[in-house]
């Protein structure tokens, strides 16, 4: 999925970690279509070097995941775009 766009929905509920480690915690929206093996409830990380916006994310922002994974901590995202009209 390297050269596709990100699809799946989601809102960024914070950012973590200390500068140069930050990571982003997402929560899939309702109306995202989604991978049936991620559940509605579950959470999706990213980390800030896979984040192809301009500005940093902040709560409450639209962004679109791709490229997830199943991990023993979760899953993660490894492609994060910001929504844009």
């Amino acid at each position: 999925m390297e050269n596709e766009i990100p699809s799946i929905e989601a809102v960024v509920i914070s950012v973590e970690g200390r500068k140069g480690n930050e990571y982003v915690i997402t929560k899939l929206t309702t109306s995202a279509s989604r991978p049936a093996s991620i559940p509605t409830s579950a959470t999706v990380t990213f980390s800030l070097s896979e984040w192809s916006g301009e500005h940093k994310p902040k709560s409450g922002q639209l962004v679109l995941l791709g490229d997830i994974e199943k991990f023993t901590k979760g899953w993660r995202a490894r492609q994060a775009m910001p929504v844009r009209a």
